[in-house]
């Protein structure tokens, strides 16, 4: 019984381990979104640059990012190439990662006055920059 013991407490430490958030690993690289909705958007990230491209138009959304801790930053749109949108420029989306895995992140970018409610995600990474 005791050595059952061991063992369930060396698995539940493990698992522990396993799922500690190292969101620093995402600070730079190409990314896709998991989300069906916006498959057509790759994601550049340069730590505190952004550059979502549609794949399909072309449009591009610039972005500044502020780190506040390694989990949680601010994104805020600094340059879109299509003019119907650029009534984004200058808004801030406040994004938390809430947990990551070894080449994903889920994160919730919260509701502002852009994105009316709260919007999860999840991002593959697919390169390293």
């Amino acid at each position: 019984m005791k050595y059952l013991c061991n063992i369930c407490l060396w698995l539940t430490t493990l698992s522990s381990f396993s799922q500690e958030k190292v969101c620093n690993e995402f600070r730079t690289g190409v990314f896709k979104y998991s989300n069906p909705n916006y498959t057509e958007w790759t994601v550049k990230r340069f730590d505190s640059i952004q550059i979502e491209t549609s794949n399909k138009t072309g449009i591009e959304i610039h972005s500044s990012i502020e780190w506040n801790t390694d989990c949680d930053y601010i994104l805020t749109c600094q340059k879109v190439t299509d003019a119907k949108y650029q009534n984004i420029i200058g808004k801030a989306f406040q994004i938390f990662i809430l947990e990551t895995s070894d080449k994903s992140y889920r994160c919730i970018s919260k509701k502002n006055e852009v994105q009316l409610q709260d919007l999860e995600l999840t991002m593959i990474k697919i390169n390293e920059l």
